[in-house]
């Protein structure tokens, strides 16, 4: 059994204020000893050779990922490209993408059903076709939990359901993690998730390791763009994209089609 986590985040991504890079996660993931780390940067996808190699050498397999910007919802696809990345704008753009990959691909949808902007909830449904899997997020505490109507979807569809700390800082990683019965090779575990195959391990956060990742998630990470003329530049470059793609949509130049 493989140890593994598939939604990660760190300096080298653009809209977050990390101070950890993907060095200090994979030196973190080898003493833990995690197998398999995705990274999943938003809307720029993780390609690093000397990064992927230094993985190597730790006895860590990184797969290149990306959180997918659609609109304003994300969705995971790993081992994918930043030339890929940038024709993604619609549903119906991902699940070409799906389609050209294979099974070399692997969609799982993130935090489904909690109440934010920038999550799936009713685009879950309507999109059921492109999910490998659905994610148990890291952000829950006894008697508030949205995984709840995550775990009753993905038994109602078939579903896997992989556990994942969409690590921001490195306390934040570790608590959640998956199992997946695969070898050491990023196409078995992906087949291995499709199957199936899989345990996720996700305790519920204590009221200060809540209190302590709200806290960061909103301040750091809320208002990097402030502080940083480099955080600040990404995160027009994405309000920018969704006024496009808004502006597109209206003119007929991107239509959203659902699957059959």
């Amino acid at each position: 059994m493989l140890k593994c986590d598939f939604h990660m985040h760190a300096r080298e991504d653009p809209l977050d204020w990390c101070t950890y890079g993907v060095r200090d996660l994979i030196d973190k993931a080898a003493a833990l000893k995690f197998d398999v780390l995705a990274i999943t940067f938003h809307g720029h996808a993780f390609s690093d050779a000397a990064l992927l190699a230094y993985g190597r050498e730790r006895g860590v397999l990184l797969i290149s990922g990306c959180e997918v910007f659609v609109g304003r919802k994300e969705v995971l696809c790993l081992n994918i490209t930043q030339d890929e990345v940038k024709h993604l704008h619609t549903f119906a753009d991902v699940r070409a993408w799906k389609k050209a990959r294979g099974e070399q691909g692997l969609v799982i949808a993130p935090h489904p059903f909690y109440p934010l902007e920038q999550c799936l909830r009713e685009e879950f449904e309507a999109n059921l076709d492109l999910w490998d899997a659905v994610e148990y997020c890291h952000m829950h505490i006894r008697g508030l939990n949205f995984n709840r109507a995550a775990v009753r979807a993905a038994a109602a569809h078939g579903l896997p359901l992989v556990a994942n700390s969409d690590a921001h800082e490195l306390f934040m990683f570790g608590r959640n993690y998956t199992l997946v019965d695969a070898e050491k090779e990023m196409l078995s575990v992906f087949r291995a998730i499709r199957a199936g195959k899989t345990q996720y391990h996700a305790p519920p956060l204590s009221p200060w390791e809540a209190t302590k990742t709200v806290g960061v998630m909103s301040f750091r990470h809320g208002f990097a763009r402030w502080f940083s003329a480099r955080h600040r530049a990404a995160w027009l470059a994405k309000k920018r994209r969704h006024r496009e793609m808004k502006r597109a949509q209206k003119q007929g130049g991107l239509t959203e089609a659902k699957p059959s």
